[in-house]
């Protein structure tokens, strides 16, 4: 490590030319406790750089955090600071600025600690030659501007790469999601909704039957929107236990509460930057509707347990089978939340009211069906294709899907005819308990004056119809008797019929003792080993209720509990026959402390 008078030893030759830079001279900050040592090296090097002469090291370490410095120079011996500590806190606080030093001794010890610590670009003995200086500091300055640029460069083409990926898997997720298809009129109604409202940032409210597919709409929202390449996250707010619910969407922080072992992100802060996709929001309990409101308007949260709030951007879109209108003038839902989701409110038809997408939505899932099972595909015919059309599906697409399922299961590289459909001829008053079958014939075509893609009529297009499953529903408490009033109704009950439609088509169950509940029988079924399968056991329930009161859970608790017996403890009846979904049942058990 000698070095002759005026010898410059540079620890860095990688650089031969300067590049340019984005300022005209470099700016160089010179470290040194004798003045007229500093006063020559700004003489000197003035008219090349921007030199800002300091003279401790402390001064030197303020310098470097006011205004940014290509290179430092500094002597070795100063006081208080030496040069050696000097050089290796500004390697720590200030890595892109580089560093020489400028040394009158030979003291080899101090030399290779300065040298380490600091990791200088290069040393200079003195006194040094100002030509040989000037070009030290020029490949310091260049070398300095060089990894700037790399640095620059490593940034971008990494965020260029990040763009391309998710691009890549917008794509993938696009080519293997199914995709909402339109043929029948209603829909492509519903599609210009979801084009118009993508290119905005609207929290959009879904309303429609269960299985309609608004999770399909949603996705294909989010797809067609400037979010895509963030993520789409989906949560049914029914599978959910309520005192979960806060921390699922929100997250919550290390200790928030007992078992909170580590903090979780929750689904707002996952989906920041896309879509979040909250199914049946009308079983949102109203603490977290007041959540929910104040991040919709606010776009921030607080988790569980956490000091400070989070800050996204999120798009939500909210989905439900109930009237939440009605609820929310009832009590049950805030109508601020309300009129907050329902910016761009969104109708899903039923899929009994679109017969004409029976067939391009059933293909498909009996394609995918076959691919995963691995079998060969049925072949449905003409007939069968017209049945199904004809069928009322008060499952919807989630029915449909189960159809095409079964067909791959037991018809596999067959012809498929009606009769190997097995769909029920009439509708089970247990699985229905608000409708009963009509006495009347079907209204023929003429009188519904609706017509599917293969000129067969529809009587169902707006309600539960004929075809496969005999007479309608309707909702008339026997001749002459109107339906009741919609704030009376129960949230599982139909739509009304449309007007035109014969009245005597129509009939509901009421406490009317004309119609006892003992008195109807279940429609026979298309098979006979599915008889009795989802009816519950016949009869009233009884409540007592003692004198000093009770209270709304504990009614609740005994007509679940009698439900729940009379479908000999099974899940899925007692849901179907309340008319509400198996994961509201399952939760609603849990809340009261009941098994099922």
């Amino acid at each position: 490590m000698r070095a002759a008078e005026g010898e410059v030893s540079a620890m860095d030759s990688r650089v031969s030319q300067p590049p340019s830079s984005d300022r005209t001279r470099p700016r160089v900050l010179y470290a040194d406790d004798e003045p007229d040592v500093r006063e020559a090296f700004g003489a000197v090097f003035a008219p090349d750089f921007e030199v800002l002469c300091v003279g401790t090291g402390q001064e030197a370490l303020d310098a470097l955090g006011a205004r940014d410095f290509d290179v430092l120079v500094t002597d070795m011996r100063m006081r208080p600071m030496k040069g050696s500590e000097l050089l290796a806190r500004a390697l720590t606080t200030f890595p892109d600025t580089q560093r020489i030093l400028v040394t009158g001794f030979t003291d080899h010890d101090d030399l290779a600690e300065a040298v380490n610590r600091g990791r200088v670009f290069a040393y200079v003995k003195k006194p040094w030659d100002p030509a040989q200086l000037r070009l030290v500091i020029r490949h310091a300055s260049a070398l300095r501007a060089l990894e700037l640029e790399n640095r620059r460069l490593a940034n971008d083409l990494r965020a260029s790469n990040t763009r391309l990926r998710d691009d890549v898997e917008a794509v993938s997720r696009s080519s293997t999601r199914q995709r909402v298809l339109a043929v029948s009129p209603s829909m492509q109604r519903v599609m210009q909704q979801v084009t118009a409202v993508a290119a905005t940032d609207a929290s959009v409210l879904l309303h429609g039957e269960t299985g309609t597919g608004k999770e399909l709409i949603a996705a294909e929202i989010h797809e067609r929107s400037g979010r895509r390449r963030a993520r789409f996250v989906a949560q049914n707010l029914a599978a959910l236990p309520p005192e979960l619910m806060t921390s699922e969407l929100f997250g919550h922080v290390k200790g928030a509460f007992t078992g909170a072992q580590q903090a979780r992100r929750g689904l707002f802060e996952l989906a920041d930057g896309g879509t979040l996709f909250l199914d049946e929001i009308g079983e949102a309990p109203p603490s977290l509707q007041a959540l929910l409101l104040r991040a919709l308007e606010s776009r921030e949260f607080w988790p569980v347990g956490a000091s400070e709030p989070r800050h996204v951007n999120v798009r939500v879109v909210a989905a439900t089978n109930r009237d939440l209108l009605a609820d929310a003038h009832a009590g049950l839902f805030r109508l601020d939340l309300y009129y907050r989701l329902a910016v761009a409110p969104v109708e899903v038809p039923p899929l009994r009211a679109r017969p004409e997408d029976v067939r391009g939505i059933g293909q498909p899932l009996l394609d995918g069906a076959a691919k995963r099972m691995n079998r060969e595909l049925p072949r449905i015919g003409e007939a069968a294709w017209r049945a199904l059309e004809q069928h009322p599906w008060p499952g919807n697409v989630r029915e449909l899907g189960n159809v095409m399922e079964r067909l791959v299961i037991y018809h596999a590289g067959r012809d498929v005819e009606p009769e190997h459909l097995a769909l029920p001829q009439g509708l089970r008053a247990s699985l229905y308990p608000n409708l009963v079958m009509g006495a009347q014939s079907p209204p023929s075509s003429s009188q519904n004056g609706h017509s599917g893609a293969h000129g067969h009529a529809h009587p169902h297009a707006n309600g539960y119809g004929s075809g496969v499953w005999g007479a309608a529903p309707s909702f008339a408490g026997g001749p002459g008797v109107p339906p009741p009033p919609e704030s009376q109704r129960p949230r599982s009950y139909p739509s009304i019929p449309t007007a035109g439609t014969p009245a005597a088509e129509w009939e509901v169950r009421t406490s009317d003792p004309r119609i006892p509940t003992d008195e109807i029988e279940p429609p026979p079924m298309s098979r006979s080993r599915l008889d009795g399968v989802d009816a519950i056991a016949p009869g009233q329930l009884v409540l007592e209720v003692p004198e000093g009161g009770t209270t709304f859970d504990d009614l609740e608790r005994e007509i679940l509990a009698q439900v729940l017996a009379r479908a000999d403890n099974n899940q899925s009846r007692a849901a179907r026959s309340l008319g509400m979904s198996e994961s509201t049942l399952r939760s609603r058990l849990k809340r009261l402390g009941l098994k099922g």
